[in-house]
């Protein structure tokens, strides 16, 4: 059910100190640093930080903005399920949401995290066919809702929205490709480190935080292995100085190492 969007709290932003060891070559592409993230955004935030939004005339992005509707899902809920037909687009605005795929025999497959800032779910509405996959909220979540109608009108109508759109697709499929076939070969740490890369990567972390809002049990959820075996990676990450594990947050410190780690199986 959708509720009217609130006013959160919105502190000033402030440059973070760059990423150590990241290389030119880096198979990850370079992120945007950002501040100490705010706990949340409106919609309004959210589409200021969208380069889709900023290339639209100002006029049209207001009426985007009006258009738009806040959803809230708690905790463990689906925000949008397998086999249902789409009829909207979403953008995360504040949580923390995972992919994933759930076998008829109760097998459950993680595809990925998303952060904060990132848009999601123009595949199945391009295709007009059911979701492939479940997104589950991993926290206590909002997000904004753009109805299909104004989605298409977009697509039709302005080639930025287009351009960005289509990017994401292709980026997206070359993700996957390089990143998710590799996990079922991969060790417990390994994965760990896969799925941080994941969540550093611009396609899920579109506002490039340093600071990923994530505890240790959300991001055993995505990389499909045992908090403990979370928690052991993590604690060797952060004695190499890769990354500081804080309250329910992981800071990124180095990501080239970790990204060895993951390419290391």
């Amino acid at each position: 059910m959708e509720k009217k969007p609130h006013e959160p709290s919105q502190g000033p932003s402030h440059d973070p100190p760059a990423v150590p060891h990241r290389r030119a070559a880096e198979p990850l592409p370079s992120r945007r640093a950002k501040a100490d993230e705010p706990a949340g955004l409106g919609i309004d935030e959210l589409l200021r930080l969208s380069p889709w939004s900023a290339a639209l005339p100002a006029p049209l992005r207001k009426q985007v903005m009006e258009r738009m509707r806040e959803h809230r899902v708690s905790k463990g809920q689906l925000l949008a399920r397998r086999g249902e037909i789409p009829s909207t687009w979403f953008g995360l605005m504040e949580g923390l949401l995972k992919t994933s795929v759930l076998a008829a025999d109760g097998r459950s497959s993680t595809l990925g995290g998303i952060l904060p800032g990132c848009w999601f779910g123009e595949g199945a509405l391009l295709r007009g066919k059911p979701r492939h996959a479940d997104y589950v909220a991993l926290r206590d979540s909002r997000v904004a809702l753009l109805p299909l109608d104004d989605f298409a009108r977009l697509l039709q109508e302005h080639p930025a929205f287009k351009d960005f759109i289509y990017a994401q697709i292709n980026e997206r499929l070359h993700y996957f490709m390089d990143h998710v076939g590799d996990v079922r070969l991969m060790r417990g740490p390994a994965r760990v480190a896969n799925a941080l890369c994941g969540l550093a990567h611009p396609l899920n972390n579109p506002l490039g935080l340093i600071h990923l809002p994530i505890a240790q049990d959300e991001l055993a959820a995505i990389a499909g292995v045992s908090r403990q075996r979370c928690n052991l990676a993590l604690q060797h990450m952060q004695a190499e100085g890769w990354l500081h594990v804080g309250y329910g947050q992981l800071t990124l410190l180095a990501l080239e190492p970790i990204a060895d780690m993951a390419r290391a199986g």
